[in-house]
């Protein structure tokens, strides 16, 4: 084998393990901000550097690349920020999980998928199904924003500073606490505080304190206190549940086909306001129908990986 060929193996192998070291110090408890920067100097010292931390991150990361609806593994992977300066963009994607873009990480789940992550700061957020959050890690503390879907997040743990949470047209400034937002693409948020105190911005309207117990809606810009019942029902997600408290059709099948690919569809829009109670488990639509049929009016029909919702012959909806 030729000398030359011989180096560069040898120094391939080096790099490998000086990148392989990297991934184990980013992910310790004990890394700080120094030794980050340090390996971002050592990503910017050679091309060699940023393509084998990639390629091994990769691997890490299809290793538990999905995470069913029932799992709470945590994934500390913020630590791994990429910041090659000069706007300069990697991505890394795992199931369509993980991204960065501009400085800014990008966490999607997809349909049925939930995602526990550790941001840089040590918070703890628990994505829920087909969500998208994005991070910015800052001098004051992390910046997150919902852009769909809903997140709950526990900063019990984290270090100093505050974390700014965005959705909709609205943020929350807090320290320590618990709490869970939500928001549609472009539509209105809710943030309900489990513990804790926060401090809620709407636009140009002035700070309103949202205190425990109390639920923001951004639709209404009002802070109301929550009963315990209430909570639970908005919360139950986390355990793989759905609570319906006499919800309309169209509301419980838009929660549940958040969960399962087999979709339920309405397709008589005069059934769309009939009322559901009752807690059902996510991630069997197929389940679900069936109840459905033997409390309301309904007939299913499968269609390829749909479940339609049809009015039952005979019966008016009510």
């Amino acid at each position: 084998m030729p000398l030359r060929i011989i180096i560069e193996r040898v120094a391939q192998v080096r790099i490998e393990r000086e990148a392989a070291r990297w991934l184990a110090r980013l992910h310790a408890d004990d890394c700080d901000e120094r030794e980050r920067a340090r390996f971002r100097e050592w990503l910017r010292a050679d091309p060699t550097h940023a393509t084998a931390f990639e390629e091994l991150t990769t691997v890490w990361e299809l290793v538990g690349a999905r995470v069913p609806i029932d799992a709470h593994r945590p994934m500390q992977v913020t630590r791994r920020r990429l910041l090659l300066g000069g706007g300069a963009t990697l991505t890394a994607v795992a199931g369509g999980f993980f991204a960065l873009s501009a400085g800014a990480e990008i966490y999607r789940t997809d349909v049925g998928e939930r995602r526990s992550l550790v941001l840089a700061d040590r918070s703890k957020v628990l994505l829920d199904a087909d969500s998208e959050l994005r991070v910015r890690n800052r001098d004051t503390g992390c910046e997150a924003t919902l852009e769909r879907g809903r997140a709950h997040f526990d900063l019990q743990s984290r270090t100093t500073g505050s974390l700014v949470v965005r959705a909709g047209g609205c943020h929350l400034r807090i320290e320590r606490g618990t709490f869970e937002i939500e928001t549609g693409e472009g539509s209105a948020a809710r943030i309900l505080m489990l513990r804790g105190a926060g401090d809620v911005r709407q636009n140009e309207n002035p700070i309103r304190t949202l205190a425990t117990g109390h639920l923001f809606d951004e639709t209404s810009t009002s802070v109301a206190p929550m009963p315990a019942a209430e909570v639970e029902r908005l919360t139950a997600w986390q355990d793989g549940r759905a609570i319906f408290d006499n919800d309309s059709l169209a509301a419980a099948v838009q929660i549940m086909n958040r969960y399962d690919r087999q979709r339920l569809t309405i397709e008589d829009a005069s059934t769309e306001g009939l009322r559901i109670s009752g807690t059902f488990r996510v991630g069997d639509n197929a389940a679900f129908a069936e109840a459905l049929r033997a409390m309301l009016p309904l007939d299913i029909e499968a269609s390829g990986e749909a479940l339609r919702l049809t009015r039952r012959a005979g019966r008016t909806a009510s």
